[in-house]
């Protein structure tokens, strides 16, 4: 079985939706170790003291832990390639990221894809996805993978969750890119740079 991943944010001397995180640890542990008890972040993760933006990724199974850190630069953005795929799949956080990988290597000159699932808008290769009409902000209900990001605005209000078809791409104004390390806003893009949208 693959192992799982959190990857958690470091920044100006604190971790970042520490509570999202350790409920999905608590959900990955109810669907493949129930036996077990959870590990609890608070005690895994190692003391830092960085103000600049630090990946820390923690991977684990029932037993094992291993915890690592690295500074963190955002990556540019200026280009998604759109790709549909209907049999994609990856409802827990794991290491196995074959299939993922294997849509991502169809992005030509793109920085990041847009994954549609039977005609509706997913998630990219590392992020959720959310869309500005002019007024609000959108996610899609039809995530592959609900982020601890994406759940946090989802709380906060921040966000709103509807369907989104691939028709419906071309209503909106941008996309933004959120994840655990990028909070909504810092990485986005006008929709017409979205490549391959049904015209």
């Amino acid at each position: 079985m693959s192992r799982f991943i959190e990857t958690i944010c470091f920044e100006k001397g604190a971790y970042s939706l520490l509570p999202e995180h350790q409920l999905r640890v608590n959900r990955a542990f109810e669907a493949h170790y129930p036996e077990a008890a959870p590990h609890q972040l608070t005690t895994l993760l190692p003391a830092l003291s960085f103000d600049e933006r630090y990946k820390v990724r923690v991977v684990y199974d029932a037993e094992l832990t291993e915890v690592e850190f690295s500074q963190y630069t955002l990556r540019p953005l200026r280009r998604i390639q759109l790709v549909r795929n209907d049999s994609i799949s990856y409802g827990f956080k794991s290491e196995n990221r074959k299939a993922l990988t294997r849509l991502f290597a169809q992005r030509g000159s793109a920085d990041e894809i847009l994954i549609v699932k039977k005609g509706a808008v997913t998630d990219g290769y590392y992020a959720n996805v959310a869309f500005w009409d002019g007024a609000a902000w959108w996610t899609p209900k039809t995530y592959l993978l609900n982020g601890v990001r994406r759940q946090h605005l989802l709380n906060t209000g921040k966000i709103r969750e509807k369907m989104i078809r691939e028709d419906d791409l071309r209503s909106f104004e941008k996309v933004s890119l959120i994840n655990a390390m990028v909070d909504l806003g810092e990485s986005e893009l006008p929709v017409s740079e979205i490549h391959g949208i049904n015209s």
